[in-house]
């Protein structure tokens, strides 16, 4: 039987066009966008397959609303959406394959695809990385463990791009680096870095961009309800690449490969595709791609649709948006408390 997929886009400054070109390349599945009318205000959506988050939240990049958002989306579509599988895409994504390709993968033994990296037990991880996930942002032990990553990398240029994300790497040369390394792994303690992590609840590094089965869903909700929980990752830097992987890894569930293709990352972000990339995107196992243009009408989008997915349309006709709500209460996208139980971190210096 062929699944029912909802596609989650969370949207907040990215042209309506755009969207509405994405939601129908992946039509005739229902496409849920959670919109920030806060950032856009003129947002009209025409595509058919659409449907909106109502008491849409505040987000931005790397704030922890971002994670709320998502959260408050997948509640939402439990709620009132029939679906066997939900995938998380952004604005900047396309399907690189044709629909049918992706309904019959997800309707394999994995029960979600995602990738992610251990932030302990991988050593670039942990230094790149390592002092978001066991320190408070803003605090004082936060800026010394990041200042021991700048000081085990030094001027080293080497980094690693893999889970749809990227860390630094290099192996410790000097012993400051050595004494940087140890001090970290100091910190990876509990005892230590009061953080909410041990050997049952790891920290784990990966996108944000997941597909999971209906039932992972409800348990990724009911694993982030935990006040212990809550608090600790609204404290996080740039949360939303921890708090998903590490719910999901968590869960210990089938895994399957993360269903995106990344692009190559220019600093900290992934640089856009050019016509130039069509050859590899093509030879790409994933199903979908980011990070595109956000114009419906560049050549790069056109031709992926057209060769790739055959989907092409062109932009759509505008119409009157859609109206603003207020946030919802945190308690709406809440439900029944979870076994997993977890002392509180206690607060930052």
């Amino acid at each position: 039987m062929k699944p029912k997929i909802v596609f989650l886009v969370m949207s907040a400054v990215n042209k309506a066009t755009t969207v509405d070109q994405l939601a129908k390349a992946l039509a005739p599945h229902t496409v849920l966008v959670h919109h920030d009318f806060s950032q856009t205000p003129e947002f009209p959506l025409s595509a058919d397959n659409v449907r909106f988050v109502p008491q849409p939240l505040r987000t931005g990049w790397g704030l922890f609303s971002f994670v709320e958002a998502i959260f408050h989306s997948m509640q939402y579509a439990l709620e009132h959406l029939d679906f066997d599988y939900l995938q998380l895409l952004s604005p900047s994504c396309l399907p690189i394959k044709p629909l049918a390709q992706f309904e019959a993968h997800v309707s394999g033994r994995a029960e979600a695809h995602f990738d992610c990296l251990d932030v302990l037990r991988d050593q670039d991880a942990l230094m790149s990385i390592g002092y978001r996930a066991l320190l408070p942002d803003k605090t004082l032990r936060f800026r010394i463990g990041r200042r021991l990553s700048n000081v085990y990398f030094g001027a080293s240029q080497g980094r690693r791009e893999e889970a749809g994300i990227w860390v630094r790497s290099k192996a410790p040369r000097g012993a400051a680096s050595w004494l940087a390394l140890a001090l970290t792994k100091a910190l990876g303690r509990r005892s230590v870095g009061g953080h909410v992590f041990d050997e049952n609840f790891r920290a784990y590094y990966g996108t944000t961009w997941f597909g999971a089965r209906r039932h992972v869903i409800v348990q990724m909700i009911k694993s982030f309800q935990p006040p212990a929980i809550r608090e600790y990752f609204s404290r996080m830097c740039l949360p939303e690449e921890i708090v998903l992987p590490t719910l999901l890894m968590h869960l210990r569930l089938n895994k399957g490969r993360m269903n995106h293709d990344f692009q190559h990352f220019e600093q900290s972000h992934p640089r856009l595709f050019e016509e130039s990339d069509i050859a590899r995107l093509q030879q790409s196992p994933a199903f979908f791609a980011r990070k595109f243009p956000d114009d419906a009408g560049a050549p790069v989008r056109l031709r992926v649709l057209d060769e790739m997915v055959r989907t092409a349309a062109p932009p759509a006709p505008v119409r009157a948006p859609r109206p603003q709500a207020a946030p919802p209460p945190r308690s709406s996208y809440i439900v029944p408390a979870s076994p997993l139980t977890l002392r509180a971190s206690p607060p930052p210096p």
